[in-house]
């Protein structure tokens, strides 16, 4: 299983950490129609994947975002960071 979190950065400045949650996982892979660990292995990464990720892991987390469309307005980078074993 995956064990990942997404940082988003908006254009503001501001900057939050998001883990992925199945929730998460099984949203991005409905809406992907492709399991989430193939649209992240190779190194052509779609980045609409990467920033979808990263919209859908703040909504899982209670964030209140608007549209996808209109949360991309705001987003500076999405990037995937490996969660620590603990």
């Amino acid at each position: 299983m995956i064990d990942v979190s997404v940082s988003v950065e908006r254009r503001d400045g501001t900057q939050d950490q998001y883990p992925v949650f199945p929730p998460t996982i099984i949203a991005f892979e409905r809406w992907a129609k492709m399991g989430i660990s193939s649209a992240f292995a190779s190194n052509s990464v779609k980045f609409e994947h990467l920033y979808y990720l990263g919209w859908l892991a703040e909504k899982d987390a209670g964030v209140v975002v608007k549209t996808f469309d209109e949360w991309l307005k705001t987003i500076k980078s999405v990037d995937i960071v490996d969660s620590p074993k603990g």
